[in-house]
């Protein structure tokens, strides 16, 4: 689906659902695809992309290293052979050799839920190179440039590109379609809120007017909707540190949370909304715990 000049939305369906995780295709001359997917759903974006007509991926350009944005890297990789496979410097050692990475996402998760997000397997060294903060990417007609955006976590990028939209990864809170609350995604073991906001006020100062968010979808955006982003950021934090404060673990942050943002929505929780907040709460927990 296009959704700006040089944009295409892929939902890759993940874990069964429709619209929690997207990628976006970038069409110029040379095409580019960011981010990826589980693994477990590579095929779909596969098979989108050759719906598409797309027979030849230029590059592979996974925002951060999340499993829901860097996980199908390998099999695109392998079914595009020709694609170059770019990230940020801090990401490349973990598309190189995945195990750390893995190990951390098992810790996290437990240890069968590979079975869900799928195989992790590494990309040939040679095939992955670094941007770097303010470079440029050409694709012919349309430029891609790399911005960093820590905060969510400290090897994430976005990238703008030059028909006046941005790719944001997980800079931007969650916005589900049809759904009224904002999730902020802060996720262990390297949530920082400061340069969360610090990297969402860099994101409105762009001028950008479309947001290509991973989850999930293109939305309008202007200085105003991000200082909104960023008031709503600070109150889930704050929901949090109260609970925290009183003495809450992870569990009882979960609680305050959800309780918060169904009172919003005015229903329960989906499951997928249910799972990323208990995710941020433990990411909030060792937050709090880091930084006194």
């Amino acid at each position: 689906m296009r959704v700006s000049e040089k944009v295409y939305l892929i939902d890759t369906r993940a874990l069964g659902f429709e619209k929690i995780v997207a990628c976006y295709l970038v069409r110029g001359r040379k095409t580019a695809l960011v981010d990826a997917g589980y693994s477990s759903t590579a095929d779909v974006v596969i098979n989108a992309l050759k719906e598409m007509g797309v027979t030849r991926l230029d590059y592979i350009i996974p925002t951060h290293v999340h499993l829901d944005h860097s996980g199908a890297v390998w099999r695109l990789a392998e079914h595009f052979r020709e694609a170059e496979v770019i990230a940020h410097q801090r990401a490349v050692k973990h598309l190189v050799d995945p195990s750390r990475l893995v190990a951390s996402v098992l810790e996290v998760y437990g240890p069968d839920i590979l079975q869900v997000f799928g195989e992790v397997k590494p990309v040939e060294e040679h095939r992955v190179h670094s941007a770097g903060d303010g470079e440029t990417l050409v694709l012919g007609d349309v430029e891609l440039t790399f911005i960093y955006t820590p905060g969510h976590a400290p090897h994430q990028f976005t990238v703008a590109v030059s028909d006046g939209s941005v790719i944001t990864a997980d800079a931007v809170p969650i916005k589900y379609p049809g759904k009224p609350f904002i999730i902020p995604s802060t996720p262990p073991p390297s949530f920082d809120l400061n340069q969360f906001i610090d990297s969402l006020a860099k994101l409105g100062k762009l001028g950008s007017k479309i947001f290509h968010t991973p989850h999930f979808g293109s939305r309008e955006t202007d200085e105003a909707h991000v200082d909104f982003l960023i008031e709503k950021t600070r109150e889930f934090v704050a929901v949090a540190e109260k609970a925290y404060r009183g003495g809450a673990g992870v569990g009882g942050i979960y609680i305050a949370l959800e309780r918060m943002l169904e009172k919003e929505a005015g229903e329960k929780l989906p499951i997928y909304a249910q799972n990323l907040v208990k995710i941020s709460a433990m990411g909030l927990y060792e937050y709090f715990r880091k930084n006194g």
